[in-house]
């Protein structure tokens, strides 16, 4: 049986970032999901350690550059200083919506 809250198979070959290890599809958590974009938490059975996943749909992610190091380091200092969830780091914004 599907889980209801994995994005298809887009995260079936998922290893661990810390030790390499092949994590399970039952390890695996989505915590947010948008248009092509999702964000899972990944839990490692080998070494324990739970990490972050940002995973994009094939198709749309071949047309966007790749992200780099400097887009992670600039995704990381917004979230070092950010006090919502994520459900409002998704939401629109009001310049989007209206």
């Amino acid at each position: 049986m599907d889980r209801p809250d994995r994005p298809d198979d887009r995260l079936d070959g998922a290893a661990c970032a810390a030790c390499g290890h092949p994590v399970p599809p039952d390890a695996v958590r989505v915590l947010a999901e948008r248009d092509d974009l999702a964000f899972a938490e990944l839990s490692c059975p080998a070494c324990g350690s739970v990490s972050l996943a940002i995973v994009l749909a094939a198709a749309p992610a071949a047309a966007r550059p790749a992200i780099g190091p400097d887009d992670v380091l600039d995704m990381h200092r917004f979230l070092a200083d950010y006090t919502g969830d994520v459900r409002s780091l998704f939401a629109p914004s009001r310049r989007e919506a209206g």
